[in-house]
């Protein structure tokens, strides 16, 4: 539609207006003249401040902004064929840089015009570097930040199978804290400026120095691998130490007494790891190793270094605490690195954040009480008000000597409304002021004798004892005996009475007969899996809800047995009749039957995709499974896989100790019983991280608990 003369005027109005309210310069050129044809309110006001003219760009905009023509579209001799827009920047007469876009446009008759935008983009360039600096420069040093290492770093991960490697070096300062408490923090930041300046001043060291925080720094070094033609460890030491020993001076300041020298640890890529996390985490091994061994050296990593150091801070599982008969009353957190290593004063701010993804309790609900280990991290007051007092139980390990403010801590807990339960109780700590506190008692084995402990267990009826270290039947005994209401161990893993000739329920013998039929590596016969299912109405139901759940997300109902059998396909229907057949033979026994096996069977699917070589994850998901079977069922293994005849992977490798899969039950017992060493050498054999253990460990924990929260039934 043609816009008519009148209309025109109104639309420049319009456009006027909006371009006000957005305080943007922008003027309509046209013609060798380059006559106005309209400009906005902030670029009338710059040519009237200049007094220039306001009919021709020429004789106005150009002469405050130099170099404006240049490359303006309307200039004919600066158009390209085509080009229809063009950006640059020009300066202005107080120096800003501005940024101009160029365009041809039709103006409101009609006729090809060109329109200039210009704005002003200093203030939004020091904006932006003002931002880059805080986001990536250290304020106190002017070195890059972590954040900046980090990204700088990507390329270790994005470079694999490329020809590059480098080194993580992580040094730090010896004495810098007794400096900053004896001379201020001032004097500590200077400290940290000049060693900044003179790292920087070095070739050497110049844009590959990042500050952590602290004292704390990072040398990065990236290399072409080519250079060193397939240099081995030793030589790669003997190249970067020449570079790095440049840093190991003793650093003071004019007017103190004390000097700061420094200490080391270096990591290579791609040889120690090829994610910037795990480069790091092995410099900080080293570093570890150079301050304890004397300080003021450089030490580079090796695998013993970490070997130490593995089982010791990285593994964690949940053993069950078990009433006398049987039942599950609570469970306790083992986890191997929640031992604080650095002083009362010190807080661990990873302990509780890992109790509570081991638990997992955003995905349960149930009676359970679970035990966790005390860190100073509770004293918190959010953490104090608002951790569930209804399922925590404060554990806590009693010192030899209790002093005062031991005292006081254990009451401050008692006064939130935490029950306490106290282990490492001996002659010497058990006194009338632990036990008034104390909710639940552990005795340090060995440190009590067996008539103190009946003693004591009979005269105080309102605390409840737990006996540790139950794993055989005649352990349960004996503690028993001595009056003990509870048992934390695993001695329900071990068949109590072997009946050959048991009968059993027409229910259990349904899962049996399930078993038999899907536990074999040969032709699943569908049409009988049907009928045994469909013969059960509980088992049909199971089915039929599990396939036609919001979770399914069919567009069909499932109507029939054989229709939903068909559907889950072989791998899942053998996986859910052996979920449904080990939760229903072993529905007298305690529930921790149950628990370690379906933990065992996801925990090691989950693990063989990541060994190396990788495992059959069906085998390893089996294996945990008909571990703990026999006992459910009141057989031995042999008479149990007599009956059911399961891949021979999994027959060898539970009934004996060479077998494919041997090794993984061995793994499984020694991670329940919390022998870190032998777990870690489970790992190292099979190449697994120890990241990938805790967090595959995690995911079986939380995938149990979804089972018996009902939602996958």
């Amino acid at each position: 539609m043609l816009i008519n003369r009148q209309a025109m005027p109104q639309m420049e109005e319009l456009l006027g207006d909006i371009l006000d309210a957005q305080n943007a310069d922008m003027l309509v050129v046209r013609g060798d003249d380059c006559k106005i044809l309209f400009m906005s309110s902030a670029a009338r006001e710059h040519l009237e401040e200049e007094r220039l003219s306001t009919r021709s760009c020429k004789e106005g905009y150009a002469k405050i902004f130099h170099g404006l023509c240049k490359r303006c579209p309307n200039n004919p001799k600066q158009a390209r064929p085509g080009q229809t827009s063009v950006d640059y920047d020009v300066t202005g007469e107080d120096g800003n840089i501005v940024a101009v876009t160029g365009t041809h446009v039709k103006w409101t008759d009609k006729i090809v015009a060109t329109a200039l935008f210009l704005r002003d983009v200093d203030e939004l360039r020091t904006m932006q570097n003002k931002m880059y600096s805080l986001a990536y420069k250290d304020q106190l040093t002017g070195m890059p930040n972590r954040q900046k290492l980090l990204e700088d770093s990507e390329v270790i991960t994005t470079a694999r199978g490329k020809n590059i490697c480098g080194t993580i070096a992580m040094l730090d300062l010896d004495n810098f804290k007794i400096v900053n408490d004896t001379y201020g923090h001032n004097t500590g930041d200077i400290m940290l400026k000049r060693l900044t300046e003179h790292l920087n001043s070095d070739p050497l060291f110049n844009g590959r120095l990042y500050r952590l925080g602290g004292d704390e720094f990072v040398l990065f070094y990236l290399d072409d691998a080519s250079i060193f033609d397939n240099a081995n460890e030793e030589e790669l030491q003997k190249y970067y130490g020449e570079k790095l020993k440049h840093a190991f001076f003793s650093y003071t300041l004019p007017n103190i007494d004390m000097a700061c020298t420094v200490s080391m640890g270096v990591a290579f890529f791609p040889l120690h790891g090829t994610t910037i996390s795990e480069m790091l985490r092995k410099a900080d091994i080293a570093l570890y190793k150079s301050k304890q061994n004397g300080r003021n050296r450089m030490t580079f990593f090796e695998d013993s270094l970490e070997k130490s150091k593995k089982f010791k801070n990285f593994y964690i599982n949940i053993q069950p605490i078990l009433t006398s008969s049987g039942n599950t009353f609570g469970y306790e957190l083992i986890d191997s690195g929640n031992e604080n290593e650095h002083g009362e004063k010190s807080v661990n701010l990873n302990e509780l954040d890992r109790s509570i993804d081991a638990l997992g309790l955003d995905d349960i609900d149930n009676d359970s009480r679970y035990f966790i280990a005390y860190t100073p991290r509770i004293q918190n007051k959010s953490t104090l008000k608002n951790l569930p007092k209804d399922k925590f139980i404060m554990q806590i390990n009693l010192p030899l000597e209790i002093k005062q403010k031991d005292l006081l801590t254990y009451k401050t807990l008692r006064s939130h409304g935490f029950f306490l339960s106290f282990s490492g109780l001996t002659e010497k700590n058990v006194s009338p002021e632990i036990l008034e506190l104390a909710d639940y008692c552990r005795f340090e084995p060995g440190k009590v004798s067996i008539s103190a402990q009946k003693e004591l267990i009979s005269s105080h009826r309102s605390i409840k004892f737990i006996a540790t270290g139950i794993d055989t039947n005649s352990d349960y005994d004996k503690a028993k005996g001595l009056g003990y209401k509870y048992f934390q161990g695993l001695f329900f893993d071990h068949p109590v009475v072997v009946h050959k000739t048991k009968d059993i329920e027409p229910l259990k013998l349904n899962y049996l007969r399930l078993l038999k039929l899907t536990s074999t590596d040969d032709y699943v016969d569908f049409s009988q899996i049907s009928d045994v299912i469909a013969s059960d109405v509980a088992l049909s139901y199971k089915l039929l809800r599990l396939l036609n759940s919001a979770a399914v997300g069919l567009r069909n109902r499932m109507t029939s047995i054989p229709m939903a059998v068909s559907y889950l396909g072989e791998e899942n229907l053998k996986k859910w009749i052996a979920l449904l057949s080990v939760r229903g033979v072993a529905q007298d026994k305690p529930l921790e039957l149950v628990r370690i096996s379906l933990i065992r069977a996801e925990f090691g699917e989950l693990l063989a995709r990541h060994m190396k070589p990788p495992r059959e994850k069906k085998y390893a998901f089996m294996v945990g499974m008909f571990s703990l079977l026999h006992i459910a069922m009141d057989k031995s293994k042999e008479e149990l896989l007599e009956e059911i005849p399961v891949a021979d992977a999994i027959k060898e490798s539970i009934l004996t100790s060479n077998g494919p899969y041997s090794d993984l039950l061995k793994f499984f017992d020694d991670y329940e019983r919390s022998n870190w060493e032998d777990v870690t050498e489970f790992a190292e054999k099979n190449h697994l991280s120890n990241q990938v253990i805790y967090e595959s460990y995690i995911s079986a924990v939380k995938w149990y608990n979804g089972l018996i929260s009902g939602d996958t039934e």
